[in-house]
């Protein structure tokens, strides 16, 4: 029981290998290059960690789960939500440019809404005032 809720090494070390930031291939010659690509796949690691440690923090702390991370199945619930399936939950933003100068961002749902409060972020980063976009 204890081996399934501690942090796993290994799992940053698949992330590199097949999973979402695969560092193989690499097609480029030039070793700055390549110490370049595993410097900033390191630091998205990092990132992907935190934000993991964070919402299971927040979801621990506050007794709930998130619903509606897991495709075909939105009913299911989680208290261990990837990195992954936070930052998919969160890619259905669109931010549009209006030919008539003005921007317009798709509303967020209640589960990137939930995702944002647990990560201790406001809402109103994804809000936009009556701004007009000027060329």
């Amino acid at each position: 029981m204890y081996y399934r809720d501690e942090w796993l090494l290994e799992r940053g070390f698949h992330r590199f290998k097949r999973g979402s930031l695969p560092a193989l291939p690499i097609y480029f010659k030039n070793q700055n290059r390549i110490t370049g690509l595993m410097f900033i796949l390191n630091i998205a690691l990092r990132v992907f960690t935190l934000m993991e440690f964070v919402m299971r923090e927040a979801l621990m702390e506050t007794q709930q789960s998130l619903a509606g991370l897991y495709d075909g199945n939105p009913k299911r619930k989680t208290s261990r939500p990837s990195a992954e399936q936070m930052l998919k939950a969160l890619c259905n933003l669109t931010l549009y440019f209006l030919p008539d100068s003005t921007i317009f961002i798709t509303p967020i749902n209640e589960l990137q809404k939930q995702i944002l409060s647990a990560m201790k972020m406001p809402e109103s980063i994804y809000q936009l005032d009556s701004l007009q976009y000027k060329t």
